[in-house]
């Protein structure tokens, strides 16, 4: 039993962290901290439409928006050692929650930004708790395919309820249907006080890893820049995606629809991580899904659009990206089982996830997206090459 002296009788105490209910629900708790990269289409469209900012200025705010999660996510590495997870995730909660309701109100580029930000900081915090408490568990693979799974569904949920809420709540849809996902975290918050979460690290004997230590650091630095390359390509590619699927032929509520099914085609992605785990190592799939994004990627950049390449293009690579990220983050966990290296990793990939929307919009020439295609196909290469050693070492230590 994981409890301090003093909260020996909390509900939560006699809990076993290991179960696979406690890790689906803390990877719900920490969903809301998830979905700012997945809902950007919805966000980004929102701004266009009704608040009739360019393409720029809103990358540029979707950019701000992942940035701000970026610091959100370096200041949890520090707090992890000196606040309990469940404090940092309350907090990152309600600083978020506040951003998103301020946002319905917002009437210019600039104050949408600057509430953006704010938001983006407590998402960030949220999500570098939950990161934490799955980079030190026994079961890291699983807890990530989890929360991968549910940012699938949850993504898929949203973009299907969004439409059926606005003739009540109008323009303010998106906001109402994630603050619902902020109302869940709070409630569930007490299961980040599990697997250690009830103390900061610096308070733990072992300084909360589990079996084993740490390795090397070029190692650990490689792992963290393959993570953050895929993520700049996938996130920035994605957040256009909507847009690419009208000028594909697909009417404004079709193309919505598409990006909802396709979400959900990631789900068998995040199963095969779930039953499987660790059996088959992590560089072997990690590899395979890698090169089952880009093969799609690479069709759409050499062939002109279609709505049927298109849906074929995203379920492909919804499925490779359910199956790449936990196994990046499990390499991660793998290599320091403190769990801070998974927030290292979570953080230098939203920072260049945040990156992404700004510099694949650069690289739409008008309605060509050939160049962003491209592009991405380029960085995942890189990223498969970064993250070969890391992987096979980390398959050795923990086969």
């Amino acid at each position: 039993m994981e409890a301090s002296e003093g909260s020996a009788q909390a509900w939560w105490a006699s809990i076993d962290h290991r179960r696979p209910a406690v890790l689906f629900l803390v990877a719900l708790a920490g969903s809301y901290g998830m979905l700012f990269a997945s809902m950007l289409p919805a966000l980004v469209n929102t701004w266009l439409v009704h608040l009739k900012l360019t393409e720029q200025v809103a990358g540029l705010i979707a950019t701000a928006n992942i940035l701000a999660a970026t610091v959100g996510l370096g200041v949890s590495i520090v707090l992890v050692s000196r606040w309990p997870l469940v404090r940092i995730a309350r907090v990152g909660i309600a600083v978020a929650a506040t951003g998103d309701i301020a946002s319905i109100f917002a009437a210019s580029a600039a104050e949408l930004g600057a509430l953006r930000i704010l938001a983006g900081f407590g998402l960030g915090l949220l999500a570098g708790a939950m990161t934490n408490w799955f980079g030190r568990h026994e079961h890291a693979e699983r807890g990530f395919g989890i929360s991968v799974m549910l940012q699938f569904v949850l993504t898929a949920v949203l973009f299907a309820l969004i439409p059926v809420i606005e003739p009540w709540f109008g323009d303010a849809s998106i906001y109402v249907a994630l603050l619902a996902l902020g109302l869940a975290a709070i409630l569930l918050s007490p299961l980040f006080n599990l697997n250690g979460g009830f103390a900061p690290l610096a308070e733990m004997a072992d300084g909360g890893g589990a079996a084993g230590g740490r390795t090397s650091l070029p190692l650990m630095v490689l792992a963290v820049l393959a993570f953050a390359l895929f993520e700049l390509a996938v996130v920035g590619l994605w957040s256009y995606m909507l847009r690419y699927a009208e000028l594909s032929g697909l009417s404004s509520a079709s193309a919505a629809r598409v990006l909802a099914l396709s979400s959900l085609c990631g789900i068998p992605g995040t199963v095969l991580v779930l039953v499987f785990g660790s059996r088959y190592g992590r560089w072997r799939p990690l590899l395979a899904s890698l090169a089952a994004y880009v093969l799609p990627t690479l069709v759409l950049a050499l062939s002109s659009a279609s709505s049927l390449l298109l849906i074929v293009g995203l379920v492909l690579q919804n499925i490779a990206w359910a199956i790449a990220v936990p196994y990046f983050q499990a390499v991660q966990a793998c290599l320091d089982r403190s769990g801070r290296l998974a927030i290292w990793g979570m953080l230098v990939a939203s920072a260049g996830a945040g990156l992404g929307p700004a510099l694949l919009g650069a690289a739409i020439d008008g309605g060509s997206f050939a160049v962003a295609f491209g592009a991405v196909a380029m960085m995942l290469a890189v990223s498969a090459l970064f993250a070969a050693r890391p992987a096979i070492v980390a398959d050795r230590i923990e086969p």
